[in-house]
């Protein structure tokens, strides 16, 4: 809520926005589910999902203006607080999603980027588990806390739909804090496989002198990375030429610097448009580069002016800034102008900024967690005997010994990465884990679990349960079994099902099968969740259901097709999350 104004309500405006691109889930009804058109929920879920990035997802937010003469356009596009600098280096162990007859199993991997609403994509490469990819990315990053970068891995298939390997994510915020991360992180959601990453922090310095270490930072590198940023905000155009016949033209602006094009608004039938259209641009050297402007009419593709500015320019500005109006060219009239605001910025590598140990030892612990939480399938272990607590982290020598560090007790840092790349670290119950601290006398259940290939559907088949608890005074039970899938973020995401009610037993058969629509590509990141209630009558004195047991299964091993029937013991309800 910014900025703040001396009278009710206090803020002029309020802006709202996801930090990470949110996770959309939907069920198709009547005819959507009833053609079952192949690959049509894909195809709107990929839709839907690049609609909010555009609309609601960082760098784009959503201002809403609560009092008059504020610059909404400032508040949708602020200056940034960095850049991220991305290595996403090989990777190892992978799951292999190509089954040969000869041979071994492999895999075509490439990795898909994600900050914000921002995506970035490896090259594929062919035939392997153990990819080599040491490739570089740049990202503008808006806001450091409660955001993070995430790397989700998939088999390139040729005509068919890419197998999903697993993903893993970093807070940015560590970044900022460490200045330069090299880990080896788990994948989540899959029962192998670690990626090689590298993340650098770079901040901004509106100091001239500063231009000098980034370039000479770029230069030891041997790379072509970026060593500036420039804020462009293209504030209005004043008399433009007319176009055919003296009508007015419809305006919009295009914007070129080096590889890098972007475009504003376009402004129907006037010679003055007004834009404040705010861009962000990456700058490899400012002694070389040249920004460029081309206004055309929308309708005719009529060149209305151009404009070109020298970034050596902004040098010698004072803190590099520069707001005033520039003379068009190529207009046939010599008082059109275009009024602009510029601001260069250099990039200076990140430095760490707790120089205690405490709060780098929280900051390397939370790494750690978050990769050793990715095995869901697994009971929680202490992270000294975990299989998945890598000793190659490594964090650019800031942090003490890793034995050390993995052994540590102490509690878990009190920075709030809220967002939902960072809720890994909480390890979900499955039901490996459950068996571990269930109790034998809780009973247990007979399951048969099929995913469908060709139609897309998840199969239960509930058949029987035996030794369950007596909760009614007679020492028996009326059991029910109700299903649903949740995320591994433990949010419901189905319509739960439940069998009939079995009257006065506690070894009741149902034999009741149930379906849940569901593509494969999820399978590795939904959880089959169970509860086994007493069915209590509406009129009865207490009116209170109770909890005989509960069971979660991870349904990464149905992705195979393959129907398995077994016994799963029940664990106590009271670790029901």
């Amino acid at each position: 809520m910014k900025p703040l104004v001396p009278k009710v309500p206090f803020a002029g405006a309020v802006t709202v926005c996801f930090l990470d691109s949110p996770y959309i889930n939907f069920s198709l009804t009547d005819m959507g589910n009833i053609l079952g058109l192949p690959g049509l929920q894909q195809t709107l879920n990929t839709v839907l999902r690049n609609v909010v990035n555009q609309l609601v997802v960082l760098p784009n937010r959503l201002p809403v203006q609560l009092v008059p003469d504020i610059d909404i356009q400032r508040l949708k596009y602020p200056l940034p607080q960095g850049v991220l600098h991305i290595n996403i280096i090989s990777g190892r162990n992978l799951k292999a999603g190509d089954k040969n007859v000869i041979g071994h199993n492999t895999s075509d991997p490439y990795c898909v980027i994600r900050v914000g609403a921002r995506t970035f994509t490896t090259s594929v490469v062919k035939e392997t588990l153990e990819p080599v990819w040491n490739q570089h990315f740049e990202s503008i990053v808006d806001i450091c806390h409660g955001q993070s970068v995430t790397f989700e891995v998939y088999d390139k298939d040729q005509g068919n739909k890419d197998d999903y390997l697993g993903c893993t994510s970093i807070p940015v915020e560590s970044v900022v804090s460490e200045g330069e991360i090299d880990t080896w992180s788990s994948l989540e959601g899959v029962k192998t496989g670690s990626l090689h990453i590298q993340l650098t922090w770079f901040r901004l310095s509106n100091h001239e002198v500063d231009f000098v270490q980034a370039l000479q930072y770029r230069k030891a590198s041997g790379r072509s990375m970026s060593s500036g940023f420039l804020y462009v905000v293209i504030e209005q155009a004043n008399n433009l030429p007319p176009v055919k016949q003296l009508q007015e033209p419809s305006p919009f602006c295009n914007i070129h610097l080096g590889r890098d094009y972007q475009t504003n608004e376009v402004k129907e039938k006037t010679q003055n448009p007004v834009w404040n259209s705010v861009h962000h641009f990456l700058v490899s050297d400012p002694n070389v580069d040249i920004l460029q402007l081309i206004i055309r009419d929308s309708r005719t593709e009529t060149k209305l002016g151009s404009c070109n500015i020298s970034l050596q320019t902004l040098l010698t500005q004072k803190n590099m800034s520069v707001t005033r109006p520039f003379t068009l060219q190529d207009t046939g009239r010599e008082s059109s102008t275009i009024y602009m605001h510029l601001q260069l910025l250099a990039l200076l590598p990140g430095q760490r900024q707790n120089p205690s140990g405490d709060d780098n030892t929280n900051i390397k612990r939370s790494l750690s967690l978050n990769k050793k939480s990715t095995d869901n399938s697994t009971p929680t272990e202490k992270p000294s005997e975990s299989p998945t607590a890598n000793p190659e982290m490594v964090v650019r020598n800031r942090f003490p010994d890793d034995n050390d560090i993995i052994s540590s007790t102490e509690s878990l840092p009190t920075t709030n990465f809220n967002n939902q790349s960072a809720q890994p670290i909480r390890q979900v119950m499955t039901s490996n884990s459950i068996q571990q601290i269930s109790n034998s006398s809780l009973g247990r259940i007979r399951l048969t679990i099929q995913f469908h290939t060709l139609s897309n559907y998840l199969e239960v088949t509930v058949h029987e349960c035996q030794h369950l608890s007596g909760v009614d005074k007679d020492g028996l039970s009326d059991p029910y079994v109700k299903l649903y899938l949740m995320d591994l973020h433990e949010n419901v995401v189905s319509d739960s099902k439940k069998t009939k009610t079995v009257k006065d037993n506690l070894d009741p058969k149902y034999e009741e099968s149930f379906q849940f629509p569901i593509e494969a590509d999820h399978l590795p990141l939904t959880i089959l969740r169970l509860d086994i209630k007493n069915h209590v009558g509406r009129f009865t004195r207490s009116g209170k259901t109770h909890f005989i047991g509960t069971l979660s299964i991870n349904l990464i091993d149905s992705v195979n097709g393959k129907a398995e029937t077994k016994w799963y013991d029940l664990a106590s309800p009271i670790f029901r999350p």
